[in-house]
């Protein structure tokens, strides 16, 4: 399934370089012309913003419109992330949990 930028009030959805396979609720599959880059199951860790820092959490649920990533699981600041396909291919094209936190960590020495 071919990925688009989401409708805003002032512009039409556009194409974007990304397709992505869904399996609802199970497993998602980004693709870069064609090629696979990088695959995703219910659970496994992706990252949902950033600053200085990049933020990650768990999948917890995967539709055909929104990727939702939780925030401090289990802790009374739970809080949930809902990315559409767009924002969810970019930010996790090239993710790598290992060097995410080494990125974090280093990071850490500079705030």
């Amino acid at each position: 399934m071919k990925v688009f930028t989401k409708a805003r009030k002032y512009s039409q959805p556009v194409e974007t370089k990304y397709t992505v396979d869904i399996v609802r609720n199970k497993s998602i599959v980004i693709y870069v012309n064609d090629l696979e880059v990088n695959r995703f199951v219910l659970g496994d860790t992706a990252e949902y913003g950033s600053y200085n820092l990049r933020y990650t959490g768990p999948i917890t649920k995967i539709t055909d419109k929104v990727i939702q990533i939780t925030a401090y699981p289990n802790s009374r600041n739970e809080r949930t992330h809902n990315l559409d396909l767009s924002t969810f291919c970019w930010r996790n094209e090239t993710f790598n949990a290992v060097e995410c936190a080494e990125h974090n960590l280093n990071e850490m020495h500079y705030i």
